[in-house]
């Protein structure tokens, strides 16, 4: 159904082109649209599940922070005051357990690639911890800070593993939810990092500088995590925080970094109650992280819904697209089968058309009533859509049938002489004055052709009466290869052809009364303003007529000519020598014809076939010329094109067989004129047969079109190169050199510049080109060898070359 279309497409029907446009673009459009939707929301819901993964992640990464956060708190403690060695003890056992739950998840969620880089870094670390908790243990005060900023970078490299989860372009609100969750994160870590610094200082009962720099900045990264967290938390998770954040804990806490900050050592306050303070403000921000965690999850879970219904909705949409440009199809498999039945209708009087066209072309010019007949049944018989076709001749006494001359001629001339009496087509349009029409012969039996129809593919057939004076004259039997080929309109066609051929029987029945009028009738029976361009000359050659159709082809206007000579028109086409002749033959034979090549006004060059007749009077005293012409130019230019394709490779315009060895023979009478020798190269192209069966007979097109122009850019313009074979070449040097070293040293570097050209084409099309060139020379300087021994030398020479191995050159030896 689609092949249907397409090719009705090719037939450029505005109105089914309007019908396509209308109906099948928009439902084409639908069906996109919804193949498109689909596709996003199945993409979607792909989000959703990373959104769910992502959380997963977060969530076991939050709690193996937590972990490290406590147990870098208590490893400081204990090493400036060898105090909470069971704390340290035990939290480094429910680290190590979120370690191992860390490491088990990493193992069900698929993170992409730069994510498990860096749970690829965060495990080295992990790695190295070990080694840090024994140093905690045996360690003094002066390594704290080196163990405390160890376990900070372990952390810090699990949150930053936040920032490398992607975010979800359909998800918006997670993205935003999940940026404030890491500031929540960060918020926490700041705090911890301060409970160690309080806890250290508190231990020593003293800070130094440095340790003081490092509180006052985390006491600022504290204040802005937390002033990014509000500006883009819900609502309720905002209250939720300033709920944990609003009790005595967190003024004490406030109070106590304050003082710290301006170098003060508190002393109202024991290690263990701001342990139990610092902790309980931590499992606060612990309760508001997994309370934001529980709402990510049910937003997430509201996403994940929402998804799939939307992805049954545009699934739903497709199946409705798709069934409504289903159907649309079916609806345009009808008009199309019906517009078919009427293109075919109109491509059939298409054809008819033309035969009238060409019919009416030689109508005009013809003078014979024979050669008339002939001409239709032969024009007739070459339509692809009769099978025969012959014109009844009706004599006094007899009759004669006019075709082409084959075996059906002959069945009619056997059948018409001996079935005198049994109705026909003939018969039948001699009795009853009109067409006679067989639509089907398998139906109808009323032709004299009946028995052998089946063989020579007749199927219908039809007979008109050709008339002249009103009496039947003739009568025109048409045999077609089609049923009911003969409609009323083809029947209507066919009735103008013959209109047409009666007038020309009665033209020419006037030429033959005209031949018998008087003198004085002589110019006026000319029928001067036909179709056909001519001009009237005085005996002197001085124009005094010329009928529109010259001005016309010419482009001359009446006031332009008259009163001048033919000669305004003469081309430089022609030289004297032959206006020499045509005068000549003119004189002594009293006409003359053949192709003049005449001058335009427009300055351009024209073609004619020109009839010259000297108009003489009852004395034989020439009194006028009659020139008569013909617009031969689409002729000349199509007898030009069937020599260039006769002589010319089709594929890459190069010269072929044929020329080549005209060229050949040229070529040795030059060597023999001037003593100089000249020289032959063929070139095959090594595997050229693998590509065009791996790659394709285009990629093997396109290469030979390739070897043809670097042939060209090789040689000299005066050299030939033809394409004589599938993937033969031969270059033609008709003067290589005037010794035979030069001309053999001349012909090889030519040669390998061939060779190099040829190797350099490496790709066509993207595809690499494993073809190579096998190339045989031969040399020549007389007629000792003709054209095709030249040729079989150099072709014995490839072979050689061939042989050992491809890509080379060889010369006959």
């Amino acid at each position: 159904m689609i092949n249907k279309i397409l090719n009705y497409f090719l037939l450029k029907n505005s109105l089914f082109l309007k019908i396509i446009l209308v109906f099948t673009l928009p439902a084409l459009g639908m069906l996109y649209f919804s193949s498109v939707l689909v596709y996003d929301k199945i993409k979607t819901l792909n989000e959703v599940k990373n959104v769910q993964k992502n959380i997963e992640y977060t969530v076991v990464t939050q709690k193996l922070i937590h972990s490290l956060q406590l147990e870098r708190s208590v490893s400081s403690i204990y090493m400036n005051s060898k105090e909470y060695k069971e704390k340290f003890i035990k939290q480094k056992i429910t680290t190590t357990s979120n370690y191992e739950k860390y490491l088990n998840k990493l193992l069900t969620l698929k993170l992409d690639e730069k994510l498990i880089e860096s749970t690829n870094l965060i495990k080295l670390e992990f790695y190295k911890l070990e080694a840090l908790r024994e140093k905690a243990l045996i360690s003094n005060k002066k390594d704290i800070p080196i163990v405390f900023n160890e376990y900070t970078s372990i952390i810090n490299s699990l949150v930053n593993s936040l920032n490398l989860i992607k975010p979800v372009e359909s998800a918006t609100a997670f993205n935003n939810r999940f940026s404030y969750l890491v500031n929540l994160l960060r918020l926490k870590e700041n705090m911890s990092i301060q409970r160690g610094i309080i806890s250290m200082s508190l231990s020593n009962n003293l800070i130094d500088q440095k340790t003081l720099n490092e509180l006052q900045k985390n006491i600022v990264l504290e204040k802005e995590n937390k002033k990014q967290f509000l500006s883009k938390a819900q609502t309720n998770e905002k209250e939720k925080f300033k709920e944990a954040f609003n009790n005595e804990d967190v003024r004490r806490i406030t109070e106590i970094s304050s003082q710290l900050v301006k170098g003060i050592i508190p002393q109202n306050i024991s290690l263990q109650t701001w342990w139990e303070i610092s902790n309980h403000k931590n499992e606060d921000l612990n309760k508001v992280y997994k309370y934001v965690i529980s709402q990510t999850l049910k937003y997430s879970k509201e996403l994940q819904k929402e998804a799939y219904l939307s992805q049954i909705l545009s699934l739903t949409f497709l199946f409705v697209s798709f069934l409504t440009l289903i159907s649309l199809f079916f609806v345009l498999r009808n008009i199309v089968s019906s517009e078919q039945l009427s293109f075919n209708k109109i491509k059939k009087q298409q054809e008819v058309y033309k035969l009238l066209n060409t019919t009416n072309k030689f109508l005009i010019k013809i003078d014979n009533e024979k050669e008339l007949f002939s001409q239709i049944c032969k024009l007739i018989y070459d339509n692809k859509n009769m099978s025969f076709a012959f014109i009844y001749k009706v004599l006094e006494n007899d009759f004669k049938i006019i075709s082409q001359d084959d075996e059906l001629k002959y069945i009619l001339n056997k059948k018409f002489r001996k079935e005198t009496n049994k109705d026909n087509l003939v018969s039948k349009v001699l009795k009853l004055d009109t067409n006679i029409i067989i639509h089907n012969y398998e139906e109808e039996n009323i032709s004299l052709l009946n028995d052998v129809a089946f063989t020579y593919n007749i199927k219908s057939a039809a007979s008109f009466p050709i008339k002249k004076f009103g009496n039947i004259d003739s009568v025109l039997v048409l045999y077609s290869n089609e049923k009911y080929f003969f409609d009323e309109d083809i029947e209507i066609l066919f009735g103008k052809m013959i209109n047409d051929m009666s007038h020309a029987l009665e033209k020419i029945a006037y030429e033959k009364t005209r031949k018998l009028q008087e003198d004085e009738l002589r110019l006026a029976s000319y029928a001067f303003e036909s179709n056909e361009p001519m001009i009237i000359t005085d005996k002197d050659s001085f124009i005094i007529n010329a009928n529109n159709a010259f001005c016309k082809v010419m482009g001359y206007s009446k006031k332009d000519v008259i009163g001048r000579r033919p000669s305004m028109f003469k081309s430089k086409h022609q030289d004297k020598e032959f206006y020499a002749k045509l005068w000549f033959t003119l004189n002594k034979e009293g006409s003359w014809s053949g192709e003049i090549y005449n001058t335009k006004k427009d300055k351009q060059k024209i073609p004619l076939r020109s009839t010259i007749t000297a108009i003489k009077d009852d004395n034989g005293i020439v009194t006028h010329y009659l020139g008569q012409y013909i617009d031969i130019s689409e002729q000349i230019d199509k007898q030009k094109v069937l020599e260039y394709q006769a002589t010319h490779d089709n594929l890459t315009g190069l010269p072929n067989r044929l020329l080549l060895l005209d060229r050949i023979e040229h070529a040795i009478t030059k060597t023999i004129r001037h003593q100089i020798i000249g020289g032959l190269i063929f070139i095959d192209l090594d595997n050229f047969k693998q590509i065009n069966d791996t790659l394709g007979h285009d990629i093997g097109d396109k290469l030979l079109i390739m070897v043809a122009q670097k042939l060209k850019a090789c040689i000299r313009q005066e050299d030939t190169i033809a394409r004589i074979g599938g993937d033969e070449f031969i270059v033609l040097v008709d003067c290589i050199g005037s010794r035979t070293q030069e001309a053999k040293e001349n012909l090889s570097s030519l040669a390998n510049k061939i060779k190099d050209s040829l190797n350099s084409i490496s790709h066509i099309d993207g595809h690499k080109n494993i073809s190579t060139p096998s190339i045989g020379i031969t040399l020549f300087k007389d007629s000792s060898v003709n054209a095709q021994d030249i040729i079989k030398q150099a072709d014995t020479a490839m072979y050689v070359a061939k042989k050992q191995g491809k890509n080379s050159i060889e010369f006959f030896n």
